[in-house]
């Protein structure tokens, strides 16, 4: 993969240099910052089993996205994150029992080739859910060595007894022994297995727990210089890929301490302040909440690309927890936030359109058979089209106000419309795309929170913008301020409006 992403670099910046005899600006310099920051992606996040059938049987499947990647690319996502895709007993693949098989549910591994390789054709990359904290108790490594402390696999795990591993997490996981060389051998072995296919990422599910069965509980040390490791040995297999821990917490000194080892880290803490400001509460200390999680990160890696996100799969859709009057404006607002952010933001399936979704506690569920817990968190994706929905999961009614996709693409004011909007705006100002450039507007207030963005290459380019953002649901002037263009929006702004401006760089310092 690392030899295709550096041809089409090469033919990318042949192209350009090319038609730049045609054109007054040189749109080689495009390119060029592009490759500078290879890691700089927007992402989507994927639950195969609820995306999209393609074969009929009511369940996700690897060809239902390769089927699907035109409404992606569309959309204006460059990565997708799929979760777990290997072989394991649960609906939502986090048990493996084969990490070198597809779940049977989802296809096979052809059919994984198939979509990385036209995923590759749009420009797309793939990242998967890297699940080594632990196996499934079904996993043949740890049957075989469960009753048998002689079996090759036995150093694998753990024992908190002659045949009880440790577990981190219930319902039939059990932690591997990752301080065993045979462990991380076979780490290795899978890492070049996917980044042979051509796989240019991966999501450290349960980074924060790697070392939980040590004798102190486990450290943070022990866990960062592990995936530094791991990180240096894909480093040599490609220079641009990446690693993304999911350290699940919102104490944020918590898991900045990971930007040292990986790409980058999860922003709980930035999901949660969106969702607090965008509920009316602290909204005058929203900008600078997020940019004192920068100054945080900044102390471990100056370079650092944060991953921030609404919402994800193991917590309620961001639809189901904000205040329910005026619902889709602030869900817009949400989406203009998070994609004005530096980093790598992530769109969870179905929040384009505003799906919901809530964790229940064991209910049962008709036609289901077995007690719902996070499944209405992952339900199936409301495409308006019954040939490619899927039906794994009764519909009990959590989405019945939500128009599908089918709608939306039709509704130039729809949620999805402002999704396609804001991204393609991110995508062609380097500004916002690019960069860790983020200093808060001298004119925020109680209502209005706005931050300046600004990323320049050399002496051949140099852009900033301002972002300004209004929290409330009353209309606010912006007077008195000098800018170059209006990105987006109204100097008369609506309630949860945005308004973004292009401004000269030379004088950054008149706004912040």
């Amino acid at each position: 993969m690392k030899q295709k992403i550096t041809i089409f670099i090469i033919i990318c910046l042949t192209l350009f240099m090319i038609s730049a005899c045609d054109t007054k600006e040189d749109p080689s310099i495009e390119a060029l910052i592009k490759a500078e920051n290879e890691k700089n992606d927007i992402y989507y996040e994927i639950f195969v089993r609820s995306f999209a059938d393609s074969d009929g049987d009511g369940i996700g499947d690897l060809n239902g996205v390769t089927e699907n990647l035109d409404y992606l690319d569309a959309l204006g996502v460059t990565a997708l994150w799929l979760m777990p895709i290997n072989e394991g007993p649960t609906y939502h693949g986090y048990s493996v029992t084969d990490y070198y098989a597809i779940e049977e549910d989802y296809g096979t591994m052809e059919d994984f080739q198939n979509l990385i390789d036209e995923a590759y054709k749009k420009d797309i990359k793939i990242m998967i859910d890297l699940v080594i904290n632990h196996t499934s108790d079904q996993h043949p490594w740890y049957t075989s060595s469960q009753y048998d402390e002689d079996s090759p696999y036995r150093d694998y795990y753990t024992w908190k007894a002659s045949s009880t591993a440790y577990s981190s997490f219930v319902g039939g996981m059990v932690d591997l022994n990752l301080k065993s060389e045979k462990v991380i051998e076979e780490i290795h072995h899978i890492i070049d297995f996917y980044m042979d296919m051509g796989v240019t990422g991966f999501r450290l599910d349960a980074a924060k727990h790697f070392f939980d069965y040590a004798e102190n509980n486990g450290s943070t040390i022990e866990n960062i210089i592990f995936i530094a490791e791991l990180n240096a040995y894909m480093k040599n297999i490609n220079e641009n890929s990446f690693l993304v821990s999911e350290v699940y917490d919102s104490y944020v000194d918590m898991y900045a301490n990971y930007f040292q080892a990986s790409d980058s880290a999860f922003n709980f803490y930035a999901s949660d302040k969106i969702v607090e400001a965008l509920s009316g509460l602290s909204i005058s200390r929203f900008a600078s909440r997020i940019q004192n999680t920068y100054e945080d990160f900044s102390e471990f890696n100056s370079d650092f690309i944060d991953t921030p996100f609404l919402k994800n799969h193991d917590q309620d859709r961001i639809a189901s927890v904000l205040p329910q009057n005026d619902l889709e404006e602030r869900l817009k607002l949400a989406a203009r936030i998070l994609l004005t952010l530096p980093g790598s933001p992530i769109i969870y399936y179905g929040e384009e359109i505003g799906m919901k979704g809530i964790r229940y506690e064991g209910i049962s569920v008709d036609g289901y058979d077995a007690p719902v817990y996070d499944e209405y968190r992952r339900s199936p994706l409301l495409w308006g089209n019954s040939d490619i929905e899927t039906t794994w999961l009764p519909d009990i009614g959590l989405n019945n106000d939500v128009d599908n996709i089918s709608i939306q693409q039709n509704n130039d004011s729809s949620l999805l419309k402002a999704y396609q909007e804001i991204i393609e705006i991110r995508k062609s100002y380097p500004a916002l795309m690019y960069g860790n450039y983020f200093e808060l507007f001298n004119g925020n207030n109680n209502n209005i929170q706005g931050y300046v963005r600004q990323y320049s290459y050399g002496d051949s380019f140099n852009e900033a913008v301002l972002v300004i953002h209004n929290f409330s649901s009353s209309s606010y002037e912006i007077t008195d301020l000098a800018y170059e263009e209006i990105i987006y929006g109204s100097l008369a702004m609506d309630g949860y409006d945005t308004l973004i401006l292009k401004i000269n760089p030379e004088l950054i310092g008149d706004y912040i």
